[in-house]
């Protein structure tokens, strides 16, 4: 896509958020079909219409998740600049809030603790998620570079 198109793309993000919230797939249902017709249309034909929009809703969510527009600061430094040492190591502007089904900038995070404490709860159910597939990896690993394909070793339990 060039610049100038990611632009629109971005803009039209902004745009259906606005109406439809924060939701990456309902926003990417909305804009699909008109900012890519001719490749939806291509797509449905060879059947690949789903993958097309597992792509648009990734990039959306990474649009979602990056929206540089100076105000998210202003915002977070009215609420308490107490919280800046905590905010700049965040290596995100928003984060999904599985309740509100979107992403909530950092600000309107802090304004509202049942979304932070939401938001908290996802991200510590996706790490979880990332090392007991890291652990099963690391089984798959020594399975494969032992020498030993017949002696399998059981990924370590992790905490919940």
């Amino acid at each position: 896509m060039l610049n100038s198109q990611s632009a629109a793309f971005a803009a039209s993000v902004w745009e259906f958020a606005s109406r439809v919230g924060n939701n990456a797939p309902r926003i990417a249902d909305e804009i699909m079909e008109a900012a890519f017709p001719l490749t939806c249309s291509q797509a449905r034909e060879e059947g690949a219409l789903r993958m097309l929009r597992t792509g648009i809703v990734s990039e959306v969510k990474r649009i979602l998740r990056n929206r540089d527009d100076g105000s998210g600061q202003a915002d977070f430094s009215e609420i308490c600049a107490a919280f800046a040492p905590l905010v700049k190591d965040l290596r995100s502007k928003s984060y999904f809030v599985e309740s509100a089904e979107e992403y909530v900038a950092i600000p309107d995070l802090i304004a509202d603790p049942a979304l932070l404490d939401d938001a908290r709860r996802f991200m510590r159910r996706k790490g979880i998620e990332c090392l007991a597939d890291a652990d099963r990896l690391d089984a798959l690993y020594a399975a494969v570079t032992s020498g030993d394909p017949a002696a399998p070793r059981k990924p370590q339990e992790v905490p919940a």
